[in-house]
This record gives structure tokens, C-alpha cells and sequence, in this order.
């Protein structure tokens, strides 16, 4: 898959770049601020789309606009270079009203998003997408049963992806964002995935001099969690049961695909990371 990692989780919360725009034009900007910051979207090469393109302006799209799409889009238009939120979509009118208000108080005039431009319901993503260009880069930040669906869209249009942990809730899911990242690889597409614990300066240190033989060979890994109970919102009158359980998709399986995928993700990475290396297999007890 196609790759850089994110700083939206940046831990110590002070991670910004300035970046110089004077002479510099849409793929610049790609490459230089964008693979260091906000969505993480840029790599080396850069898409066959933006290296046409004419116009400098990168158009960003939220699909998703709870607290963790708002911090993502607050991320990216905080990169100082070309870049505006053109299009939102959610399935609750409540979530994409704030978020937008939100957004304006810092970045106003870094959006552009009328009414026609906010999108709500299921099929929402579709036209948050269309409203880009090619090229052009899409906040994925919806429940993780919604990603990989939402990822396929957004390369077959040819947009360029951050998308939010957790990436999907089972194997079939994990498998249509692998194929998704191989299409993205074939178009020279950008996908970025928010695993936070990769842009933590001190880890960045600790896990080097792991890797410089600090302490010999890490022959073992092991990862642990604590967690305390999520929020949640009880339901409302006249709510739908569907609408009920997104609000509150981390309290079940089937959106946020368990604890595992969800939170224990990021210490998971880290092991991976310490290791350099992937696991072979894997064992499951409980019931």
C-alpha cells in the first residue's frame, strides 16, 4: 500500500509546520507539506493527476465529522500552502454543524462549503468525493465499518486518502483496504493512515536505540491496554436504532470492530515497530 504516516494523533499536541508558498505549486506542496504533516497524503511520487493539474489549490473533503474528522480536518488546513475544505458529509446534520462552526473559528478562510456542498445520509461520502477533483485529498474519518467501502470510492475517483484508525472491523474489511492500497499503488494515489504512536517524539527515539541494539536482540513483544469505559450516549426519542448505535459506534462490534482493532491497535504498532517486523500468526483465547 501506498503510505505516509500521519501526525493527526501528533501526542505532545504542538506539532505544526509552516511552510514557505512563495514559487511553490500544487505538487510542491504535496510533497513537502503534506508528507510531513496534517494527513500525511504525500510520498515521493505524486499523482499522475497532480502533476497535470494547473490549479495549485489542493480541495480537501470530510467524510465523517465527529470529534476525530474535525481534529483531522483542523490538521490539514493548518499546513500554511494551498489548501481549502470544499465538501462535508455526514449522516447527522447536528455533527456536520458543529464541526463546520468549529472549523470556521480558526480556519475561515480556508473553507468554502455552502449548503450545496453539505452532504447528509448513508450515500453522503458520494458526493462529498465527486466534489473534488482528481487528485485532490479525502478526510476519511467515519466509523470503521463505513472505511473500506468509503476507501474504494475514493481511489476509484482518484483522490488522494487519509483515513482514520481503525481501518476496518474484520478480516474481509482489512482485505478490500489491501486491494484498495494496491489499486492506490497502481494510480500513484496517496493513502495515510492515522496510527499516532509513529509521530510521538520520545517513542520515535526509544524504539531507535532499540533498533541500535540498546538493549540486544528484542526476542519477545508483548502488547497491553488499559481502558476505561467509553463514552456513551443514551438514546434518544424517536431515534433509530441504527442512528443510536453510530453515535455511539464504539460500544459495538459490528462498527468499531472490538476493542483490538479499535484502541489496541496503537500499541500493536508499536510492537511491529519494535520488532520490524509483521506477525505470522495469531492465537485467540476467551469467549
Amino acid at each position: 500500500m501506498s503510505t505516509r504516516r500521519s501526525v493527526m494523533n501528533q501526542p505532545d499536541g504542538n506539532h505544526r509546520e509552516t511552510i514557505t508558498t512563495a514559487g511553490q505549486n500544487r505538487r510542491d506542496f504535496l510533497r513537502t507539506s503534506l508528507a510531513t504533516t496534517a494527513t500525511g497524503i504525500a510520498a515521493a511520487s505524486l499523482s499522475r493527476f497532480v502533476h497535470a493539474a494547473e490549479n495549485n489549490l489542493i480541495q480537501v473533503a470530510l467524510v465523517g465529522c465527529g470529534g476525530r474528522g474535525t481534529g483531522a480536518a483542523a490538521n490539514a488546513l493548518s499546513t500554511q500552502g494551498p489548501i481549502k475544505l470544499v465538501a462535508m458529509a455526514d449522516v447527522f446534520q447536528d455533527r456536520l454543524n458543529a464541526s463546520l462552526n468549529n472549523l470556521k473559528k480558526d480556519f475561515a478562510d480556508k473553507i468554502d462549503v455552502p449548503p450545496e456542498r453539505q452532504f447528509l445520509g448513508m450515500d453522503a461520502y458520494k458526493k462529498a468525493i465527486d466534489a473534488l477533483n482528481p487528485g485532490d485529498l479525502v478526510l476519511l474519518a467515519t466509523p470503521p465499518a463505513f472505511r473500506p467501502l468509503h476507501l474504494e470510492y475514493a481511489v476509484n475517483k482518484g483522490r488522494n486518502v487519509f483515513m482514520e484508525k481503525s481501518f476496518a472491523v474484520d478480516g474481509p474489511g482489512i482485505r478490500r483496504v489491501l486491494a484498495a492500497g494496491k489499486q492506490a499503488e497502481e494510480k500513484n494515489l496517496k493513502i495515510a493512515g492515522g496510527l499516532m504512536s509513529r509521530h510521538h517524539l520520545a517513542i520515535e527515539e526509544i524504539i531507535k536505540r532499540i533498533h541500535d541494539g540498546a538493549i540486544g536482540t528484542a526476542i519477545t513483544v508483548s502488547a497491553y491496554r488499559m481502558h476505561g469505559p467509553v463514552g456513551f450516549r443514551p438514546k434518544q426519542p424517536n431515534e433509530s436504532i441504527l442512528a443510536h448505535q453510530i453515535r455511539n459506534y464504539s460500544c459495538f462490534t459490528w462498527l468499531n470492530g472490538s476493542f483490538f482493532v479499535d484502541w489496541l491497535i496503537h500499541n500493536i504498532d508499536v510492537a511491529c515497530w519494535v520488532k520490524n517486523d509483521w506477525p505470522v500468526s495469531c492465537q485467540g483465547q476467551g469467549g
